[in-house]
């Protein structure tokens, strides 16, 4: 680890990286879902592992919207964001990694 790197609470640049991203994803595709009234979930079936696609009320997706998990994953998102983008500008290395998570 470089002592160049950006140090918040002992994560280092390729870590908040990968954690941006990774909750980044998640929360696309949750939103995706959301916006079709919508939610998935893995299944185990005889045939292998799949994905359940389950139908909710629009009501539902509202509450969802308003729970304090759901904030709180757009809070990260939002608060890391601006972080993750100055890491990139200012290393293209780790642009290079950010890539490779996406």
């Amino acid at each position: 680890m470089s002592d160049q790197n950006l140090n918040l609470q002992g994560l280092t640049n390729e870590e908040i990286i990968m954690i941006y991203y990774r909750f980044d994803k998640y929360l696309s595709g949750l939103n995706s879902n959301l916006e079709q009234n919508r939610i998935s979930k893995p299944v185990e079936t005889p045939m292998g592992n799949g994905i359940a696609i389950i139908k909710v009320p629009e009501e539902h997706v509202k509450m969802f919207k308003e729970s304090q998990y759901y904030e709180i994953l757009n809070s990260i998102v939002g608060k890391l964001k601006p972080i993750v983008n100055l890491i990139e500008e200012c290393d293209p290395a780790l642009k290079t990694l950010a890539e490779e998570i996406k």
